[in-house]
C-alpha cells in the first residue's frame, strides 16, 4: 500500500491514518549472502547473531494477511 502511494505526500498521509485503525503483523527475517570481498562491506553485513553476513527484510502485513502495507528488503546486518 505504502509503496503505490510513495511520491505522492498526500494519498501517502492518508493511507498512514487508515492504517493506525487496524492491527498490522511485522516479521522480519534474514537472508544469508555470500561474503562480501572488501573489508569494509564485511563488517556492514555481518550478524554476529547469525554469525554471517546477512541482509535483513521485513514485511508488515494486514491481519488477513492478503495486503502488504509494506516491504523492506535488502537492509545490512
Amino acid at each position: 500500500m505504502l509503496e503505490q502511494v510513495k511520491k505522492n505526500d498526500s494519498a501517502r498521509a492518508w493511507v498512514r491514518e487508515i492504517l493506525k485503525e487496524f492491527e498490522l503483523i511485522v516479521d522480519s527475517y534474514q537472508q544469508p549472502i555470500q561474503r562480501p570481498t572488501d573489508n569494509e562491506e564485511q563488517k556492514k553485513n555481518y550478524s554476529g547473531k547469525q554469525k554471517r553476513p546477512t541482509k535483513k527484510n521485513q514485511v508488515i502485513v494486514m491481519p488477513s494477511g492478503k495486503e502488504r502495507v509494506d516491504v523492506v528488503v535488502g537492509e545490512t546486518g
